[in-house]
């Protein structure tokens, strides 16, 4: 009987959600070719010699590499003849031309600015948690956004870097940076991982989010889950399975001497937490509005409807509710429709209409014309990327 071939997945490490994701969509395409995937761990990477047996151990007919944050990079000469893809490649001659997945930056930026605007913020604000300069994906991130709030013609600040700086000297100064900030700013961190660290210094300096400023973070964090704060912080949440899925794609079609395009893989949705959910006070009949969209809002419920259950006029609802949330009711009505759709779409084979009868919508047009507005792809394209 013929071994099954394999591919390596060399940067590879358990405690890391983006990388596990990751090889979730390498193996869902793997095991559509019946091949097999062998993971490497970063710290292998540094012994070349042992790696290159290794590989040849496992009889290994293409890899899928990580090059951000690892101890030891591996350019396309490593691998002489054995076809690679890459995630994050260095912006060097020695990866010029190499086959690469990446993030499509600017839709990252499109979703974050999008989701900080509901709470009509004076201005915007952007950080990285390391110099930028050291990562491609990080500078892309950083302009995209700037350029998005440009574009709008709304004020957007940049935590300025400095070279050589350590942890301490670095939270000193972004606790003064943020008890600077214009009153009620938003401010998008580019990861996760980000995220919780202005948070911090968000409350070293004293003001309290989302009452003196909104938060976002993206995710692209190496690991935020141990801190409690990133818990309650508002995130783009990026597709790192279809990324996966997308790298092992492309390895399959070098392996096949077959053309390929780069592809990219982009934002899901914003997992919304308190750090955007607005800045004034939190009425009784929020709350239990809030507790009711969640229960209803795939049962057709409306914002009409809703507001008739409470004792308070329209005006005064939605007031409340935006100043409580950032955004308003139907916002969040829809924001819970789309989580069980995207459920459905990646999770079940459950055609187009009867997704839309499940999910509160009218019809299948109408959920068709929102999801393209949100995601910018057909719910048809988006589910064929994770066939």
């Amino acid at each position: 009987m013929p071994e099954v071939p394999a591919i390596a997945y060399i940067g590879h490490r358990d405690i890391v959600p983006l990388r596990c994701r990751r090889l979730d969509g390498i193996r869902r395409f793997a095991w559509s070719r019946s091949w097999r995937v062998e993971t490497i761990s970063p710290d292998a990477m540094t012994d070349r010699k042992a790696l290159r047996a290794r590989l040849a151990e496992m009889r290994a007919v293409g890899a899928v590499v990580e090059c951000h944050q690892v101890p030891g990079l591996l350019p396309p000469s490593f691998f002489r003849r054995m076809p690679v893809v890459y995630f994050d490649p260095p912006d060097s001659v020695d990866w010029r031309g190499v086959a690469t997945v990446s993030c499509d930056e600017g839709a990252v930026a499109q979703a974050a600015f999008r989701e900080l605007s509901t709470g009509l913020p004076p201005s915007f604000a952007v950080v990285s948690h390391f110099p930028a300069r050291w990562s491609k994906w990080a500078r892309d991130r950083i302009a995209a956004f700037m350029a998005v709030c440009a574009g709008a013609g709304r004020p957007c600040a940049a935590f300025p870097e400095r070279r050589g700086e350590g942890e301490g000297g670095r939270h000193a100064r972004l606790v003064s940076w943020a008890a600077a900030l214009p009153d009620h700013c938003a401010v998008f961190a580019i990861d996760d991982y980000c995220a919780a660290e202005v948070a911090r210094a968000f409350a070293a300096a004293r003001r309290p989010i989302p009452k003196s400023a909104t938060l976002l973070g993206a995710d692209g964090a190496e690991s935020a889950a141990g801190d409690a704060s990133s818990q309650e912080i508002s995130s783009v949440k990026i597709d790192f399975e279809l990324s996966g899925y997308l790298a092992a794609r492309m390895l399959g079609e070098k392996i096949a001497g077959t053309a390929h395009a780069a592809p990219t893989f982009g934002p899901m949705m914003v997992a919304r937490g308190k750090s955007t959910r607005g800045h004034g006070r939190r009425e009784q009949f929020v709350l239990e509005a809030v507790e009711t969209i969640r229960r209803e809002a795939c049962d057709g419920l409306t914002a009409a409807s809703l507001i008739a259950r409470f004792p308070v006029s329209k005006r005064l609802f939605n007031l409340r509710f935006r100043e409580a949330m950032g955004h308003s009711p139907l916002d969040e009505i829809m924001q819970v429709r789309m989580e069980k759709v995207l459920s459905l779409l990646s999770g079940t084979d459950t055609p187009v209409g009867a997704i839309a009868d499940m999910c509160g919508f009218g019809s299948a047009v109408e959920l068709r014309q929102i999801f393209r507005a949100r995601t910018g792809i057909s719910m048809t394209e988006w589910r064929a990327r994770r066939a």
